[in-house]
């Protein structure tokens, strides 16, 4: 749900990982962004996760959950059944509805292999501090314990990337997560915006976008 996520109150600090973008030096920016590229792709502890949910707010679940390593390959995708029914909103944005997820594992069946695939790794997210908000709230709905791990996001960088400050909002302007190939007009998946933003972090690292 890429779209709907430039909610300022998803800036703050999570698990390890800071929301702060720095200064409004474009050059410096473009190539500190190129540099985290470049030492994430040297590196293979780590992983990109992915969230639909319902909605945005304090009380927004997940219904769907990616997880690729950083060669693409696929560790996780499913559905995931939510205690509340999906807004008319959220399905408008990734086409995931009521009857879609009727059947789907619920959240604390999904969390035992979630938790095994991330310990040890840091997660690579469009929008880190949402992804982890959305998933520390669906846990809490089941008293499950949060993600002990590190967040970086790929984001903030290509915020940094682009160079478009903001002196309303005192950070670069985030950008829209860059989707083309088949799923360019696609309703978003939590799979496809993974490998999005997988090819995002190389498109960065070689200044190619």
């Amino acid at each position: 749900m890429n779209d709907l996520r430039y909610d300022a109150s998803d800036r703050h600090s999570v698990n390890g990982y800071s929301g702060s973008i720095g200064q409004p030096n474009r050059n410096g920016a473009r190539v500190s962004a190129q540099q985290w590229a470049h030492r994430l792709l040297a590196r293979r502890d780590w992983v990109v996760l992915d969230t639909e949910t319902t909605g945005l707010d304090g009380l927004a679940e997940v219904v769907q959950l990616a997880v690729v390593d950083p060669n693409g390959a696929t560790l996780l995708d499913t559905l995931i059944r939510p205690t509340h029914p999906i807004p008319r909103d959220a399905t408008a944005i990734h086409g995931i509805t009521d009857d879609a997820v009727a059947h789907a594992p619920p959240y604390p069946v999904i969390y035992p292999d979630l938790f095994d695939l991330v310990q040890g790794k840091t997660i690579v997210a469009y929008n880190a501090n949402y992804d982890a908000r959305v998933l520390r709230q669906t846990a809490l709905l089941y008293g499950i314990g949060d993600l002990t791990t590190i967040w970086q996001c790929a984001m903030e960088q290509y915020a940094r990337y682009v160079g478009r400050w903001s002196n309303r909002h005192g950070h670069f302007m985030w950008q829209p997560l860059p989707r083309t190939g088949s799923y360019r007009f696609a309703k978003h998946q939590a799979l496809d915006d993974c490998r999005a933003t997988l090819d995002l972090i190389h498109h960065i690292a070689t200044g190619t976008i």
